[in-house]
């Protein structure tokens, strides 16, 4: 991530930029909460991409003299705290309450689309999409095709989900262990996006997309797709590029 380290600076390029500022307080060094935030929510790389292409990054370290103590005084955070996040307007204001306490890829993923649609921006299928990642995986139990699935219990219910699961003629199972689906995008693997790492999610939706023959390239990410800008020969392509997803896993 290119955090920029200046307060006013920042504020000002957002202004020029009309984009959001992403505000983040950090201990640096930190501890293993801090440590944990920063590889592996904040440098996944299609949070990465998100955040440097419709926010102003900015990083104020919590536990340093000087100008970041003053950002902090004013904005009345403690020194020496876990991360804490704010999604400002150009012009300062804070367009949704603050990140706090909450250190994973999805709660991140929730602020950063509520922050985009307050400020009236829309957001990118490819990071709609992503969110599916977080969720849900498909794979296989003794032979039996299954998805494991994570819910907010604040949300809905595990009979909620027994009940939908029951009327599209599924059922709750508690065999283990669960193996990953190592290749289900079999339409995918026929055309041209199967050279560019992607997600689970993207795997899926981009290989129903093919399957209907439609162009699946909103669900990319524009640095996914530079991949396929005639800039590589065909011959030096990686023919499974769609399953070589180390990049995207998550910890």
């Amino acid at each position: 991530m290119r955090w920029r380290r200046d307060f006013d600076a920042a504020m000002s390029e957002a202004k020029e930029r009309n984009l959001p500022v992403l505000l983040l307080f950090q201990e640096i060094p930190g501890c293993s909460t801090c440590v944990n935030f920063g590889q592996d929510v904040l440098a996944h790389p299609l949070m990465v991409e998100m955040i440097e292409s419709h926010f102003v990054p900015l990083a104020i370290f919590n536990n340093r003299d000087g100008a970041d103590a003053e950002v902090l005084r004013r904005f009345n955070e403690p020194a020496w705290n876990n991360p804490v996040v704010y999604f400002l307007s150009p012009d300062g204001d804070e367009l949704i309450p603050k990140l706090t306490n909450r250190y994973d890829l999805i709660s991140l993923h929730d602020k950063i689309t509520g922050a985009l649609t307050t400020s009236g921006t829309s957001v990118p299928d490819w990071f709609g999409l992503f969110r599916g990642d977080l969720l849900i995986e498909a794979g296989w139990i003794e032979g039996e095709e299954v998805v494991e699935i994570y819910f907010d219990p604040a949300a809905t219910s595990a009979d909620q989900l027994d009940r939908l699961a029951r009327a599209e003629i599924f059922q709750h199972t508690d065999k283990r262990p669960f193996r990953l689906d190592a290749q289900p995008q079999f339409y995918l693997a026929k055309t041209p996006w199967r050279s560019v790492p992607m997600t689970r999610a993207q795997r899926t939706r981009i290989n129903l997309e093919a399957a209907y023959g439609r162009d699946p390239s909103r669900y990319l990410s524009p640095r996914q797709l530079q991949g396929l800008d005639g800039s590589v020969a065909d011959a030096d392509r990686d023919p499974v590029g769609y399953r070589r997803d180390e990049a995207f896993r998550l910890r």
